[in-house]
C-alpha cells in the first residue's frame, strides 16, 4: 500500500460518535436509543466523512454489534479506534472498518490520557499492521508529538499518525506555545516521511479553528465537544458548525 506524499486540499472531519453509545449503555444496555446508525447519518448530513468508534476492551460504550451494524452500512468512512491486542486484532479482520487507528487504554482511564508508545512496542504492532493491511485496512497511530514515535510508526508502515491534542488544548500559556511548537515540528517530520498527518482528542469549535492551522493536517478526529453540542443545537447542526470552522 503506497504512502506517497498526499496533496493537501481540505481537512478530513471524523465525528467520534462513542459518547451517544455511553449514554445509552448508562442504564445497562437496556435501551436501545441513541440510534448510532441514525447519529452516524445525522452527522454525515451535517458534514462528517468519516465516523469514529472506540471498541474499548471494557465496552463502557461501544459494543460488538455497534461495530457491525457499522461497518454493514458504512455511512461514511468506519475509523475503528482499538487497543494492540489479538482479540481487537480479530475484531478488525471480521469487521473490516476502512481504518484502524492504534490507541492506548487503560481500564481506570475515564478517556484516552495520551499517546501510544509506538516505539516501545514495534515487536507487538508489526504482525498486526501486516495482517490488517493485507486485507486493505488502513492503520494510523495514535501519538504523542514526538519525533521519535513518528519514526517508529513510519517504520512499522502505518498510513498516519493521529497526533494527541489532549495536553495541547487545556495548557495555557508558554507551555502552550511549547506544545504547539512539538506538533508543528512532528507534524512536519511525519509529512516528509510521506505519513498522512491527524489530529484529536479534546477539540472543540474553539480549539478547532487553531489545530486547523497545523501543517500538513488532513484530519481531525472529534467527539465528546459535539456529542455535548448536539444537546443544545442537535447533532447534525453541531457537526454542520464544526465542518464551517474547518472549511473556513
Amino acid at each position: 500500500m503506497s504512502r506517497g506524499k498526499k496533496t493537501k486540499t481540505k481537512i478530513r472531519l471524523g465525528v467520534n460518535i462513542d459518547h451517544a453509545a455511553t449514554l445509552r449503555q448508562v442504564r445497562g444496555g437496556t435501551t436501545a436509543y441513541p440510534d448510532l446508525l441514525a447519529m452516524a447519518k445525522l452527522s454525515v448530513k451535517g458534514g462528517a466523512e468519516q465516523i469514529t468508534i472506540h471498541l474499548r476492551e471494557d465496552r463502557r460504550h461501544i459494543q460488538d454489534a455497534d461495530v457491525k451494524l457499522l461497518t454493514r452500512e458504512r455511512p461514511a468512512l468506519i475509523n475503528l479506534e482499538m487497543a494492540a491486542t489479538p482479540e481487537m486484532v480479530r475484531k478488525a479482520l471480521k469487521y473490516k472498518p476502512d481504518w484502524v487507528c492504534f490507541v492506548p487504554e487503560k481500564r481506570a482511564e475515564l478517556t484516552t490520557e495520551g499517546g501510544l508508545n509506538v516505539h516501545k512496542m514495534r515487536a507487538v504492532l508489526a504482525p498486526m499492521v501486516e495482517r490488517l493491511q493485507r486485507i486493505g485496512i488502513e492503520i494510523s497511530m495514535f501519538i504523542e508529538p514526538s519525533i521519535e514515535q513518528v519514526e517508529a510508526s513510519y517504520e512499522l508502515g502505518a498510513e498516519a499518525v493521529e497526533f494527541h491534542t489532549g495536553h495541547w488544548v487545556l495548557l495555557k500559556g508558554a507551555a502552550r506555545e511549547r506544545e504547539w511548537k512539538r506538533l508543528v515540528a512532528a507534524a512536519s517530520a511525519a509529512h516528509d516521511l510521506g505519513l498522512r498527518v491527524h489530529a484529536g482528542h479534546g477539540l472543540d469549535l474553539k480549539t478547532t479553528r487553531d489545530i486547523k492551522k497545523l501543517p500538513f493536517l488532513e484530519e481531525v478526529n472529534i467527539g465528546h465537544s459535539l456529542i455535548c453540542y448536539a444537546l443544545e443545537w442537535g447533532l447534525q447542526e453541531s457537526v454542520a458548525k464544526m465542518a464551517r470552522v474547518l472549511r473556513s
